[in-house]
């Protein structure tokens, strides 16, 4: 059998990872919490519409993938996003991007410890407070091994997850109930925004899958596009799956709703999905923010770490504890702008990149970031107006 190559990376030697790998390392960081909390957003602003939202946003997102993979592979130093933002920018980008992307993901970490210990509560007994805090000293502790560490962790939980749903969510198609169906709410149309663009978001495994496909532009941007598009073909499947089941009875965490409607079988199954999804989103988003403060920021790696674990769980012991809220908020305003300033960045590095793009450059550019900017600022927006009004 061959040895892999080993190429240094942030001045640690590390064995390249192959195009499946890289997909697994994006899928695992994207296919987490979010997809817990899209079919009920689904289920409020109506079934067909919130299934035309997760398209919409799942296009706009794979060339804002496409287009932070394209800044990657122009530069020459390896950086998480505010590391590129500065580089391109200019150090307002990096600390804007540095503090949004803490907050954004620490917010993140909280709502899969929340999630999960009330997904573990569900299942063994016992108060969420302790199964979240067992879950949050597990997932510290592969946060605390590094990127080798996801990368092996992320290949199988990521193949075992998209497995349970895609079985799951096929059982579900046979108690598809068109009397149920959710119809079009205009009063929620807001609703779902925040959410789905919070499950869609992994723009911060970009950096690190194309740390571990050097040299192979074709490679790189190939597994963007998959890592993408099949988490996007997961949440439709999903969710027309439990929301044509479940109706306006869809809740919060849709795994325990089903599990309440359709007996033990169900309930231990979903939950199972429910609980390695979580997980998968918890440590890539973990060794993401991890990253970006060493690379980016110079961090001490020990202080970073520390960072990383301390603040979700110190929110959570707060009594931070509303799922969908936190979602929300997180996807829109975190995710929101820094996507906006990653089309700023991507505008720039076309012009004045270190390197050139070769095969890997996007047709019709211009298109994919008027749809960026034009989209986040507008629903950011509106966003932050429904908050207040």
């Amino acid at each position: 059998m061959l040895e892999k190559p080993i190429i240094l990376h942030q001045g640690v030697y590390k064995p390249q990872a192959s195009v499946a790998e890289a997909v697994f390392m994006i899928t695992g960081m994207t296919i987490g919490a979010g997809i817990l909390g899209i079919p009920y957003v689904v289920a409020k602003v109506g079934l067909w519409t919130g299934i035309t939202y997760i398209a919409v946003l799942g296009v706009i997102m794979l060339y804002l993938n496409l287009m932070t993979g394209e800044v990657a592979v122009r530069t020459k130093q390896s950086f998480q996003l505010p590391g590129l933002a500065g580089h391109y920018l200019g150090n307002w980008a990096r600390y804007f991007l540095s503090v949004v992307m803490v907050l954004g993901g620490t917010g993140a970490l909280l709502a899969y410890t929340v999630g999960e210990g009330q997904i573990l509560s569900a299942l063994f007994g016992g108060e969420p407070l302790m199964w979240g805090t067992i879950f949050w000293a597990f997932g510290s502790v592969v946060v605390w091994r590094g990127l080798t560490a996801l990368k092996n962790v992320d290949r199988i939980l990521s193949l075992v997850v998209i497995a349970i749903i895609g079985g799951l969510s096929f059982w579900l198609f046979g108690r598809f109930d068109n009397a149920v169906v959710p119809q079009f709410n205009a009063l929620e149309i807001f609703l779902p925004y925040g959410v789905i663009l919070f499950a869609l978001n992994a723009t911060p495994a970009i950096a690190e899958a194309h740390a571990l496909l050097p040299g192979s532009q074709r490679n790189f941007k190939k597994a963007l596009i998959w890592g993408t598009l099949i988490p996007i073909g997961v949440y439709i499947l999903f969710a027309l799956a439990v929301v044509g089941a479940m109706g306006a009875d869809t809740t919060e965490i849709a795994t325990i709703g089903l599990g309440q409607k359709f007996g033990p079988m169900v309930f231990w199954f979903s939950n199972l999905f429910a609980a390695l999804s979580m997980g998968t989103g918890y440590i890539g988003l973990g060794i993401a923010i991890k990253q970006n403060l060493v690379w980016d920021n110079k961090v001490n790696p020990f202080l970073a770490t520390l960072i990383v674990i301390l603040i979700p769980i110190c929110l959570f012991f707060a009594g931070i504890s509303n799922f969908v809220a936190i979602l929300d908020l997180v996807g829109a305003f975190m995710v929101g702008s820094s996507s906006i300033v990653m089309a700023l960045v991507y505008v720039r590095a076309r012009k004045s990149g270190d390197l050139p793009a070769g095969r890997y450059g996007l047709r019709y550019s211009w298109l994919a970031v008027a749809a960026v900017l034009a989209v986040f600022t507008i629903f950011t927006i509106l966003t932050f107006g429904k908050m207040f009004f």
